[in-house]
């Protein structure tokens, strides 16, 4: 009889509630998302085998809304979407529109990465499966956000790089490139040079090379020709290595978000011209006590009195040399400006040898107000890279009016 009146009293018991259960989905699809999450928190602490399929989705959700799509907490984000992951799987977001399961990974993902917490970042990437991820797009105006699969990728790409787990970097970066059909911003540039810069660091300078000229064809930035010099440097190859140095030293950028080149500057120069080289040590020297950063030993050891320093001085002078530099093997040319873009950014000279080459303004050196078409000027040309043809192509550079 007893054992009857258990199995009666459990059947009540699962009928009480499924009935509450019900109840929750319907409070949740009202938007009482409070009134929802208390009913499946006090059911689910004693019966979770009495939670279907659809139960855990909209208790996922419930705690979405309220534990993890504001949340500021870190120990009530984490635990949230920890139970969440628990809850339900992975949704294929090839196939559906929206999961809980992947916004709040997500949620997390973006948290991390927002407090640089990179190491963590890899336990929660690990939660994710990157063939469920979806490739479409945001777009608001002319922006174009990356896909929750593209997201990933950066995510993992980054960890891994930060983490100093550099094989694993190359390998889900090489992942991106070959899985990805389109990419956010060229973002693709930032796996080859994640990919570049681990190669590096596993002592792979060559190949290393290989992805690094690859960003090159769309960053100009100077830091891409400071690590182009770098691995030229660290493979002996001192010709190449300048080359690169002087792309980087005669950009626009501030000298004090370039102190590191002026160092590796140095470093190379130290041997074959220790005048010039002295001259970058001391720029180095003049930044980094600006910030009240220490000296490494080596620029400790040229005892430079820092009393006489000049920083905008010293760059002056350092911008004089390798502008003559740049073109030390370079004819002047000549020629007219026969296009200027309404934008005023750019523009075509057509040379007296009736080649037409694609400038930049900044690299018209006399008032703008004469950067006009039928204008006779000096240049010299500079290989670039024509992304929408695929192709290398000349720029012509350092555009002065011939008198």
């Amino acid at each position: 009889m007893t054992n009857l009146n258990e199995i009666s009293e459990t059947k009540q018991r699962n009928k009480t509630v499924r009935k509450d259960l019900f109840e929750a989905k319907k409070l949740y699809q009202s938007k009482e998302y409070s009134k929802a999450l208390e009913i499946y928190e006090s059911h689910y602490k004693q019966y979770p085998e009495l939670f279907n399929k659809w139960d855990r989705i909209f208790y996922s959700w419930s705690i979405y809304q309220l534990n993890v799509k504001d949340q500021q907490d870190e120990v009530e984000l984490f635990d949230s979407v920890e139970l969440i992951t628990e809850l339900i799987p992975q949704a294929d977001l090839n196939k559906s529109p929206v999961c809980a399961y992947t916004l709040s990974v997500f949620k997390v993902l973006n948290y991390l990465k927002d407090n640089n917490d990179w190491e963590y970042m890899l336990y929660w990437l690990d939660k994710l499966n990157p063939d469920l991820l979806d490739e479409e797009q945001g777009q608001s105006g002319d922006r174009i956000f990356p896909s929750n699969r593209e997201k990933y990728y950066n995510f993992a790409s980054k960890a891994f790089l930060e983490c100093r787990d550099y094989q694993e970097c190359i390998d889900v970066s090489k992942k991106a490139l070959q899985s990805l059909s389109k990419f956010a911003n060229n973002s693709d540039v930032w796996y080859n040079w994640r990919i570049a810069k681990s190669l590096k660091e596993l002592n792979q300078n060559e190949e290393a090379l290989v992805y690094l000229k690859e960003v090159s064809k769309v960053k100009r930035d100077w830091f891409v020709s400071k690590e182009i010099a770098e691995n030229y440097y660290i493979l002996n190859d001192t010709d190449n290595a300048l080359e690169y140095i002087t792309n980087a030293v005669l950009t626009k950028d501030p000298a004090n978000i370039k102190v590191n080149l002026y160092y590796l500057t140095y470093r190379i120069l130290k041997d074959d011209n220790p005048d010039l080289a002295l001259k970058h040590a001391e720029l180095y020297a003049a930044l980094k006590l600006q910030s009240d950063s220490v000296l490494p030993d080596d620029i400790e050891e040229l005892l430079i009195d820092e009393e006489s320093l000049d920083a905008n001085q010293l760059e002056r002078e350092i911008k004089d040399y390798w502008s003559n530099f740049r073109f030390k093997d370079q004819e002047l040319q000549y020629g007219t400006i026969t296009k200027v873009f309404e934008h005023g950014k750019s523009g075509f000279i057509k040379s007296i040898n009736d080649e037409s080459l694609y400038f930049k303004s900044f690299e018209f050196k006399d008032n703008r107000k004469f950067m006009k078409v039928g204008q006779y000027v000096s240049f010299y040309t500079q290989k670039s890279f024509d992304k929408s043809k695929n192709r290398e192509s000349l720029n012509a550079v350092n555009i002065k009016i011939d008198d």
